[in-house]
């Protein structure tokens, strides 16, 4: 099944960009922004690390299949999603404007997974949650036919538990990942599916760096030139900001305080339309000076329902609340809550529920 679903994707990105090949129609809420369209033609700064390929070429030969458990922390009902915002009255296929790119935050339980696509139909799926059943039946159920790029904010379980098995599924041209090792299997089992992804260029990710997903700039905003001498593997997570006028749209991983203080004093941050908050809505992240200092309209949370983390913590709800942001959950009940959005980079950002 694993070899029939790459050769599907070979045979997708060999017949020229066709996109996505999209079978559901979401729901739609209208938000307002600015006019024009603002993205970069940068490419792939920052090149290849000659540290990545050391790391790669001593991976163990770990398998391939993750050890987490299936569907760990995965929907459980809550009553009214606390906090989320209503679900919009129109539908729309879930094509991106010609101009402009979209989004989807994947419903994986108590984990992150986010697929960008571009207007072109090239698409990065930024980690990979907890389980690789999660993740393959999310990714089906979209009619995914190609992923471009892959970045691993950080190396823990509910971040990369469904990367190996995207790897071999896809044709994947671009890997990207902080650098900081981690000694667990399914870190072994990442590092090893990078290795074996033949055609790939595998960079770690640094401040300043710049990666072209077709119509889409993504920037890199941590972390910083220290990240390889640390174990905090939090707060070296991968922060990405992309998006265009009217979504600007920012990624921090499980980005903690300390994280956000360091990008701050770097004056990195810039206003922006939507925030994926860090780590699942942990007390750890999402300040109230980070808020102050992005400014987003809408917020997206990535957990599981009646996780045992407590996830979203009653205070960064709160804090959510006080900067104005619209918040989004994926921790509704026991269907899929994934979170969808598009933006046509003139200034309209919809977004909806995957039905």
């Amino acid at each position: 099944m694993a070899r029939n679903r790459r050769e599907q994707s070979r045979q997708a990105n060999g017949a020229g960009r066709r996109g996505l090949a999209w079978s559901l129609l979401l729901a739609m809420l209208l938000v307002t922004g600015g006019p024009g369209c603002g993205t970069e033609d940068d490419n792939g700064g920052g090149g290849s690390d000659g540290a990545v390929q050391d790391v790669l070429d001593t991976a163990a030969d770990a398998p391939t299949s993750d050890s987490a458990p299936e569907d760990v922390g995965n929907d459980a009902s809550q009553a009214d999603g606390s906090g989320d915002a209503p679900d919009g009255a129109g539908f729309d296929p879930l094509v991106p404007p010609t101009s402009g790119y979209a989004a989807v935050f994947l419903d994986v339980g108590q984990g992150d997974a986010t697929l960008l696509i571009a207007a072109s139909g090239e698409t990065a799926l930024i980690d990979g949650g907890v389980s690789t059943a999660t993740l393959t039946k999310r990714l089906g159920r979209l009619g995914v036919t190609r992923i471009d790029m892959v970045i691993a904010t950080h190396a823990d379980a509910d971040h990369i538990s469904g990367l190996p098995q995207v790897l071999a599924d896809y044709m994947v041209g671009t890997i990207l990942w902080n650098g900081v090792t981690k000694g667990t299997q399914i870190f072994d089992a990442f590092l090893a599916a990078a290795k074996a992804e033949q055609d790939a260029v595998v960079k770690i990710a640094r401040r300043g760096d710049h990666f072209t997903l077709g119509n889409l700039d993504l920037e890199v905003l941590h972390p910083g030139p220290s990240a390889d001498e640390s174990d905090d593997h939090n707060n070296q997570s991968v922060v990405i900001q992309t998006g265009c006028a009217g979504a600007w749209l920012l990624l921090p991983g499980d980005a903690e305080a300390p994280a956000e203080e360091e990008m701050e004093k770097a004056g990195v941050y810039s206003d922006v339309d939507v925030l994926h908050v860090a780590h699942h809505g942990s007390s750890s992240g999402t300040s109230a000076a980070m808020l102050a200092a992005t400014k987003p309209e809408v917020a997206i949370i990535s957990a599981g329902a009646e996780n045992a983390y407590g996830h979203p913590d009653a205070d960064v709800l709160e804090r959510l609340d006080a900067a104005g942001s619209k918040v989004w959950r994926t921790d509704i009940g026991w269907d899929d809550d994934s979170v969808w959005m598009q933006a046509d980079c003139k200034g309209g950002l919809t977004l909806g529920r995957v039905p």
